[in-house]
């Protein structure tokens, strides 16, 4: 089992921003959120849900991973892909990325450009990088 993440003590809350859930979670539990990491592999309709909520909880960092290119059945599902997607040659996750990145100033979305498949050997890696939570869909 890993040690508690340190959340600073310094860290500025926007409380405009983070008001709804201050009044549940209180500043130090919001401080926690803002210093981790979370690494979210697959763009789904389920994916990016997950990854909208966790940019909107605050985390420091979000790196979502998908390599594969959109489908027509990803439309039914991801609301951050259009029918003109299916043809640009792009990934799930570079296609979403910028979307995401819209909802909240605070957290830094990224899309490793190294991974080429799902496979583990693509993956594991990437949980060295000071991810604190991983979802997979």
């Amino acid at each position: 089992m890993s040690a508690p993440m340190e959340a600073s003590a310094t860290t500025e809350v926007d409380e405009k921003l983070y008001s709804r859930q201050l009044y549940v979670m209180g500043h130090e539990a919001q401080r926690r959120m803002m210093a981790s990491k979370a690494l979210i592999v697959g763009c789904s309709g389920l994916g990016v849900e997950v990854a909208k909520n966790c940019i909107l909880a605050g985390l420091s960092a979000l790196v979502i991973v998908d390599p594969l290119p959109p489908t027509s059945y990803d439309l039914g599902g991801n609301f951050y892909l259009s029918p003109q997607d299916l043809v640009s040659g792009k990934s799930r996750a570079t296609l979403c990325r910028d979307s995401l990145a819209e909802l909240n100033p605070y957290v830094h979305v990224s899309v490793p450009t190294d991974v080429t498949a799902l496979t583990t050997d693509q993956i594991v890696p990437l949980l060295d990088t000071g991810v604190t939570c991983l979802v997979v869909t």
